[in-house]
């Protein structure tokens, strides 16, 4: 619990309260947080608010719709709009989009039904970092994340998200997408080097120990965009830019497939 800001427990404290209110202990196993919050690297301004919230069931309609309720309550504060979770039973856990029915997810603090981003990462995150706001330890949920499947999941960004975003010659005019790019990549980087996970900022301070020089500016770029996006760019022009994040999809595209993937896909 001391990881968490203080700036956010309000906002949790609430949550934790609403949903005693309308569920009791027999619906709810426990809440849980991960992301850039459990890895010390919450951004105020920026970072969402992950979280698991497990349940013993699923819920009935109109239990549905009470936590619609709570979510827009929670909205009023600012933070409530950047909680970004799922709402999964017991027999669930562990499972990524591929293995499930429809289930109850927030996505800027809205309630919706469908799919959300339930990967082998997120589960690693959980397991390995996650931390315990309400009821259950992490231990006692009995589910075991796989690196193995961490990294497939890497894989499949590299090499088919990433790839296909390069295509496009005009996103990346975008700073937005700039930093986005940068700092996911270097994260993905980073991470597959040390089987570790790391906050964006420094997954990129880590992909320079990684990377040749040639990338160095771009990394500081993207870490610009991050921390100070009104300041000067390192770019004359952002074509120029644009054009080195494309190269550098491909470049890290390449290294991945060659030094990391490779065991894996032997596996």
């Amino acid at each position: 619990m001391d990881k968490i800001p203080e700036t956010i427990r309000p906002c949790l404290n609430n949550y934790i309260k609403y949903m005693e209110r309308k569920f009791s202990s027999d619906i709810i196993v426990g809440i849980y947080l991960y992301g850039s919050i459990s890895l010390n690297g919450f951004d105020e301004k920026k970072s969402d608010i992950d979280f698991v919230t497990v349940l013993k069931r699923n819920l009935t309609q109109e239990e549905s719709n009470s936590l619609k309720a709570i979510h827009k309550e929670l909205n009023i504060n600012s933070f409530g709009k950047r909680m970004d979770g799922i709402y999964i039973p017991m027999k669930e856990i562990g499972k990524t989009n591929e293995e499930l029915p429809p289930y109850l997810y927030c996505s800027n603090g809205k309630i919706k039904r469908g799919y959300w981003d339930i990967n082998a990462v997120m589960w690693w995150m959980v397991e390995q970092y996650g931390i315990k706001v309400y009821g259950k330890e992490i231990s006692e949920l009995n589910f075991q994340s796989n690196w193995i499947k961490v990294v497939k999941n890497m894989e499949y960004n590299i090499n088919t998200y990433w790839i296909n975003k390069a295509k496009n010659r005009f996103i990346f005019i975008f700073d937005d997408m700039v930093e986005f790019c940068v700092l996911t990549i270097s994260r993905i980087l980073s991470t597959l080097e040390a089987k570790k996970i790391f906050t964006k900022i420094e997954g990129a301070r880590k992909a320079e120990e990684i990377l040749p020089k040639r990338w160095h500016l771009l990394l500081k770029e993207g870490l610009r965009l991050r921390n100070n996006p009104q300041s000067t760019s390192f770019y004359p022009s952002r074509l120029k830019r644009a054009m080195e994040c494309r190269k550098f999809i491909s470049f890290t595209h390449d290294l991945c497939n060659k030094k990391y993937f490779i065991e894996v896909d032997k596996g």
